[in-house]
C-alpha cells in the first residue's frame, strides 16, 4: 500500500463513523486540556509556595519545644499538652539574637 491509499482508508473510515471519531476527538481535547491546567496549576501553587518561603527572609531562626534522641529512636515534636521551652528559655535566646518573637502566646506574655 502507498502513502495515498493510506491515507484514502483512513479519511474513509473516519467519515463512516463520523460520531465514533468525534467522541474520540473529544476525548482527546479533554484530556489534553485537563493535562495542561493540572501542570499550570501545580506551577502556581510552586511559585506561591517559593515566594512565601523567600518573603520569611533568610535569617528566619525557629526553634520549636522537642527533644531529638540519638541514632534509630523516633523524634518528638514535642506538640502534645507539655511545653519544654519556657520564658526563661525564651529570655535566654533573645540576649544572643536580636529581635525574638515567640510564637506561644503564653511565653510572649511572659517576656514583656
Amino acid at each position: 500500500m502507498t502513502t495515498k491509499d493510506i491515507l484514502h482508508e483512513t479519511f474513509s473510515a473516519l467519515t463512516a463513523n463520523k460520531v465514533r471519531t468525534a467522541l474520540t476527538m473529544l476525548g482527546i481535547v479533554i484530556g489534553i486540556s485537563s493535562v495542561i491546567i493540572m501542570v499550570s496549576i501545580g506551577q502556581g501553587a510552586q511559585g506561591s509556595i517559593q515566594s512565601s518561603i523567600q518573603a520569611l527572609g533568610s535569617n528566619l531562626l525557629v526553634i520549636s519545644p522537642g527533644a531529638q534522641r540519638g541514632p534509630g529512636y523516633q523524634v518528638s515534636t514535642g506538640r502534645g499538652q507539655s511545653h519544654t521551652l519556657t520564658p526563661a528559655d525564651a529570655t535566654a535566646i533573645g540576649t544572643d539574637v536580636a529581635n525574638v518573637p515567640p510564637s506561644l502566646p503564653r511565653i510572649r506574655a511572659a517576656i514583656r
